[in-house]
């Protein structure tokens, strides 16, 4: 009511000063022509027109110091602590993203790129809404949000080519893994395979495919990972309730293992046996020549077997803890994703190419990053396909179990 009262009296005063200046003008000569004093009285009228005007709410003025204050007085642990990554890692990100830039207009100043960046990094670092990042930065909370899409659209558009490549399977990226999982103990291995279930808010008509078996609405990210914990490929946005080897199934990842020459080409003789460049995952992935899992479990197990499987689950963590490290990096996606529906896959893409993008500048967890099993929800089981048998396939699975029975002797 009392915006309406100022806006009325406003309304009145301006129709007031607009008939005074109209039998202003009519005193004047007969042909109605305008003088310079029929101007400057038109200017008075104008300048008292502006004067007599509302501020407008989004002028409002927004006090924030953290980005300006703050974060100059602090520590570098401090700006690890606040953005997830060192200064070097933040400034190679501003060099680059500078189409994220906007130009100062007449009205105000825009929000320079540096803070931009900053807002959005702190939002998917932290588990705060967009309001509490708005009244840290001096924002308006739609202004957080804004932000946060553009930035992760445009880090997609930058830096997928050169951080997330298709070209995945190239002889000197096959070769690097291959030696690096060596290493860890597992032989003729390209990467380890699996699904993180990210929680978010799916609309009514589509909530039922996206409830998955431990209650909740998730989407799955299916990933393969390399030994040093990055994302070679991935995929976003496959409904809760699918299962981790239907989507690998029907990815693009297992028609390119399928179709790759390179794959057989690099074939290694173990015991015996010709062993192909595979792929090693959980008891949920369908057994095949370029998949590896364990043998299902048994009292009665071979110490062949019972080594394999010990030196694949050993491997196979790289997967297990490149998903605790996406996680507790950006807790945007780690609590669960309440953004609109429909952007929440450029989120968990930009986030994964900001995680290879740590790693390659060697940026460590810290320690108090690690979320809790109070923090996280249960991730779904998986149905157990271990009685599922090929004959070629358990041949290598034996090749390579005596393997690394012999390399552990």
């Amino acid at each position: 009511m009392d915006n309406l009262a100022m806006i009325m009296t406003v309304v009145q005063e301006q129709s007031l000063m607009l008939q005074q200046l109209m039998v202003a003008v009519k005193s004047k000569q007969p042909n109605n022509s305008i003088d310079e004093e029929d101007e400057l009285e038109m200017v008075r009228w104008f300048s008292a027109f502006k004067s007599k005007m509302p501020r407008r709410v989004w002028m409002k003025k927004r006090y924030g110091s953290f980005w300006e204050k703050d974060v100059p007085e602090n520590s570098d642990s401090f700006f690890k602590e606040s953005f997830r990554m060192e200064k070097a890692t933040f400034l190679f990100l501003v060099g680059r993203l500078e189409v994220l830039r906007k130009r100062n207009t007449n009205w105000r100043d825009a929000i320079p790129l540096e803070k931009r960046i900053a807002i959005a990094l702190y939002t998917l670092g932290s588990s705060a809404e967009y309001r509490a990042v708005a009244r840290l930065f001096g924002v308006a909370h739609n202004t957080v949000c804004k932000i946060l899409h553009e930035f992760c659209r445009a880090v997609i558009a930058e830096f997928a080519s050169e951080f997330m490549t298709p070209n995945y399977l190239t002889p000197e990226k096959v070769e690097e893994c291959v030696k690096g999982f060596e290493e860890i103990g597992f032989p003729q291995c390209i990467g380890a395979i699996d699904g993180c279930h990210i929680e978010i808010k799916p609309p009514a008509a589509e909530a039922v495919d996206y409830h998955n078996y431990k209650g909740w609405y998730s989407t799955v990210l299916f990933a393969l990972v390399d030994y040093r914990y990055r994302f070679s490929y991935v995929n976003i946005g496959s409904a809760g309730r699918c299962n981790d080897s239907t989507i690998f199934q029907k990815s693009s990842l297992a028609r390119k293992i399928a179709t790759t020459p390179i794959l057989r080409e690099k074939s290694r003789n173990i015991c015996g046996v010709q062993v192909p460049i595979v792929l090693i995952g959980d008891s949920a992935f369908r057994f095949s020549q370029t998949l590896m899992k364990p043998y299902p479990f048994s009292t009665t197990a071979s110490a062949e077997q019972r080594c394999f499987n010990y030196n694949l689950s050993k491997a196979r963590r790289v997967v297990e803890n490149a998903f605790g490290h996406l996680k507790a990096r950006f807790r945007f996606i780690g609590k669960g994703l309440d953004s609109q529906y429909k952007k929440n896959n450029a989120v968990i893409l930009a986030c994964c190419i900001l995680h290879n993008i740590l790693n390659e500048h060697n940026s460590a967890i810290n320690e108090n990053w690690n979320l809790t099993s109070t923090n996280l929800r249960e991730q779904p089981s998986q149905i157990n396909m271990s009685a599922d048998f090929n004959h070629p396939a358990e041949q290598i699975r034996s090749a390579i179990a005596n393997y690394c029975l012999n390399r552990n002797q």
